[in-house]
């Protein structure tokens, strides 16, 4: 997980929260306040589900390209290294 990540991540989350305190501002009986918060948490939890989704997706893509990056480099050097002391 990158630092830009988790700031974005960090924002949204201010966000919702933001926004969830505005619903509180709305006016209304106490039960359909509560039916509006709950509606409104369970759209956040979603949208957060689905980021939080992406991220470990990103996650595992990144993992996969540096264990190949890394491969990649040691077979270099392994070779190069090979090839120096056969001289």
């Amino acid at each position: 997980i990158t630092r830009n990540s988790i700031l974005r991540d960090q924002v949204i989350l201010r966000n919702l929260y933001g926004l969830s305190n505005m619903d509180t501002t709305l006016e209304g009986t106490p039960d359909d306040m509560t039916v509006v918060d709950a509606a409104s948490l369970r759209r956040q939890i979603i949208k957060l589900n689905r980021r939080l989704q992406l991220l470990e997706e990103e996650n595992k893509e990144r993992a996969k390209r540096e264990m190949i990056m890394y491969s990649i480099t040691v077979a270099f050097w392994l070779l190069n290294s090979w090839l120096w002391f056969r001289r």
